[in-house]
């Protein structure tokens, strides 16, 4: 007794038990004419068995990640070389066949690594094929090319974030017009630092939006207090130091990228503890808080306030200099010092 393959070949019954079947459908599969329908697709189509062995795979997905059928076929399918580039990848295709093989389809999204470099998403999913007694006998991996889509919605995320950003830090600058431009000179100093000690480029974005809006929480400050000519008296400083924590209380509620929240938290924090709003130290201050303070310092020692003339770059060089590893942290302060060697200039 025959019946149609997935791709319109007729092979036998399951009557001969799933073994054979098996073995059958690959050779007829593997001798299969290449005009099949499966091939005149964009989409991504291939088969593979319940234990995860892939059978074949049609012209479209081998075109994309420009392989050979032969370097594909008969490996486990998240071994192929469509998904060597994430370890977190393997385990998520691997778990994923072992839940279509009990029956269930399933969707996700997943990435591809081309070899010039770059990363595409795929909207992936795994459908299971059965037999009349409702055994999974086959698997068909199906993947479409989403990554205009996806590139398309980021942009649109990042303008929609970058207008959040601009729209919340010419309100502060309102507040405390004689610090205008602070933010943004913070943020190109920090961010330099940040990738100089090669952190993720995640990171690196949080560290920018923290930066851009560290100071948000001065809004709650009396105007007369920003622009204080002399010196602040106690009751005055106490009032100041309560803005890191209102910046966390507003920026907790927006879901940006990495740690924005905690970073403006603890950007007044000093490694030895002396500082507030919480007195902590050591390691207990994120990595990313310690790069905006010490830009932050760089910055506002550097140039003008109401209570001060500038003091130049020197000078705040020589501040985080002193104080490396007393209250800044030491690689930190390195990097800072390397960046301005090579001339780095706020604008």
């Amino acid at each position: 007794m025959f019946k149609k393959s997935l791709w319109g070949k007729r092979v036998r019954a399951q009557s001969e038990g799933p073994e054979k079947v098996r073995k059958r459908a690959e050779v007829a599969l593997r001798e299969s004419k290449k005009s099949r329908v499966c091939d005149q697709t964009f989409q991504f189509i291939s088969l593979m068995t319940p234990d995860g062995i892939l059978v074949e795979a049609n012209h479209a997905a081998l075109a994309f990640a420009g392989i050979k059928e032969s370097e594909a076929v008969g490996k486990l399918f998240w071994e192929t070389p469509w998904w060597t580039h994430s370890l977190e990848m393997q385990d998520k295709l691997r778990a994923a066949a072992k839940t279509a093989s009990e029956g269930q389809f399933v969707r996700f999204e997943a990435t591809h690594r081309a070899t010039d470099g770059s990363l595409h998403y795929i909207d992936f999913s795994l459908t299971p094929v059965k037999d009349k007694k409702g055994n999974v006998t086959f698997l068909v991996p199906e993947g479409r090319n989403i990554t205009e889509r996806k590139q398309a919605e980021t942009e649109k995320v990042q303008k929609l974030l970058n207008g959040t950003i601009n729209a919340i830090g010419k309100l502060c600058e309102t507040r405390d017009p004689y610090t205008a431009g602070h933010e943004s000179r913070v943020a190109a100093l920090a961010t330099t630092i940040a990738r100089k000690m090669c952190l993720s480029e995640d990171r690196v974005e949080g560290i920018r939006i923290a930066s851009l809006l560290h100071d948000v929480g001065k809004i709650i400050i009396p105007a007369e207090i920003l622009s204080k000519p002399g010196k602040l008296n106690s009751c005055e400083f106490s009032i100041i130091k309560m803005h890191p924590l209102v910046s966390y209380q507003i920026l907790k509620e927006i879901d940006f990228p990495g740690e924005v929240a905690k970073i403006t938290l603890q950007h007044h924090e000093r490694i030895d503890g002396t500082d507030y709003p919480e007195g902590l130290s050591g390691e207990t201050i994120i990595l990313e808080a310690n790069i905006l303070a010490v830009a932050d310092v760089v910055e506002a020692m550097s140039s003008h306030r109401p209570y001060r003339p500038a003091l130049g770059t020197d000078k705040a060089l020589a501040e985080i200099s002193q104080n490396r590893n007393i209250l800044y942290a030491s690689e930190v302060v390195d990097t800072c010092l390397k960046i301005f060697e090579n001339g780095f200039e706020f604008s």
